[in-house]
């Protein structure tokens, strides 16, 4: 919806524009169809919304209906070992089950709605003017490289910030430790 949107909307605003050519009739002919556009744009958005949250529900209802039965099935030995601590176990299937499912629901639903805005504006673009395209495509190996090295300056950085914090969590810690020590209540 949003390719047809802004396309309808540049009318829109081409038609405004020219009021003297165009007249008032065709101004608010297409502000309607703009206007019908955006509530079809946002009634699409949350209908993916309500379906990706549903089918995320449902699918991990069912990982979470199939893994309780195995671990009931593991004998004590297992449960002993601290990785499988009713705790962790618990945590796992709860939490880290409802993060994998909005992890899931995002990315999926995003990757989807990006894969058929890049194919159909491709698609477009080739029958528009394909010489224009194949140029504009040439860019793509310089764009994946310039992506490649600002992902890995990101995850450099990100692993400094996260180093410098355990740092200084692990000098507060000690910090508060010696006190307690050298101040007893």
């Amino acid at each position: 919806m949003t390719p047809i949107f802004s396309f309808l909307f540049s009318r829109l605003l081409i038609s405004v524009a020219n009021v003297q050519t165009n007249g008032m009739g065709e101004i608010t002919k297409t502000a309607l169809i703009v206007l019908a556009i955006a509530f079809g744009d946002g009634l699409f958005a949350g209908l993916k919304f309500f379906i990706m949250e549903v089918a995320g529900f449902k699918w991990i209802n069912s990982l979470r209906r199939s893994s309780f039965p195995r671990i009931l099935s593991q004998d004590k030995k297992w449960f002993d070992e601290t990785l499988n601590s009713p705790e962790r176990l618990v945590h796992t299937l709860m939490k880290d089950g409802d993060d994998a499912r909005s992890l899931i629901v995002t990315v999926l639903a995003q990757f989807v709605v990006v894969t058929s805005m890049v194919s159909v504006g491709f698609i477009w673009a080739l029958i528009q003017g394909w010489q224009l395209t194949l140029a504009g495509l040439a860019i793509g190996p310089i764009f994946a490289i310039v992506m490649t090295v600002q992902a890995r300056l990101i995850s450099h950085f990100e692993l400094r910030n996260k180093r410098l914090r355990e740092e200084v969590a692990r000098r507060y810690h000690d910090v508060s430790t010696v006190n307690a020590m050298c101040y007893p209540c």
